[in-house]
């Protein structure tokens, strides 16, 4: 049995890059789908900035970096082993789900975190939020076809929100501990 060279990788990489150029042009851009990714992306930031805690903006930003990170290292991951799939993208070559992995999901997660003042506030609405996404937005998502579950559930997203949530929550208390 003959295995795939990094050669073999490659080509199978060219061609998936440009049928999913081609995709892009022809299916996704311009169209209502492509204008709420687009607005996604970049009105929730506008709204931080104006709302953000000024006095805690280092800290709040972090916390919303180190989550942002780590949700698009794990949509990647999900993406590639087909757990689930983005069949419309605002950019044809950068992870599918760019407006929610480094806006949406962080700058929810990031005025939960800047309005909660103890643990346990933060728990239960970390708990709602996560809920909220997986519940909700992904279902919604499904519904508008821009979002597909293959071999992943709406509970696996519950957790993984709530999960990295309160992972990252740590980190900060940890990093700004006095």
């Amino acid at each position: 049995m003959k295995y795939p060279t990094f050669e073999d990788v490659k080509k199978v990489r060219e061609t998936l890059r440009d049928v999913s150029i081609n995709h892009w042009f022809h299916d996704d851009i311009f169209t209502w789908k492509w204008w709420l990714l687009l607005v996604s992306a970049t009105i929730p930031w506008l709204i931080w900035i104006k709302f953000r805690d000024k006095e805690r903006t280092f800290e709040i930003l972090s916390y919303g970096l180190i989550l942002s990170t780590i949700a698009s290292i794990t949509d990647v991951i999900g993406g590639d082993m087909i757990l689930w799939g983005y069949p419309d993208k605002l950019l044809p070559t950068v992870p599918p789900l760019l407006p929610a992995d480094i806006t949406v999901i962080p700058i929810s997660f990031m005025f939960m975190y800047q309005y909660t003042k103890t643990y346990k506030t933060y728990l239960v609405f970390s708990f709602l939020l996560s809920g909220c996404f997986s519940y909700i937005i992904e279902p919604l998502f499904i519904k508008m076809e821009m979002f597909v579950l293959h071999n992943w559930t709406h509970t696996y997203s519950f957790i993984g929100f709530f999960v990295l949530s309160q992972i990252v929550y740590f980190i900060i208390k940890k990093l700004t501990a006095r």
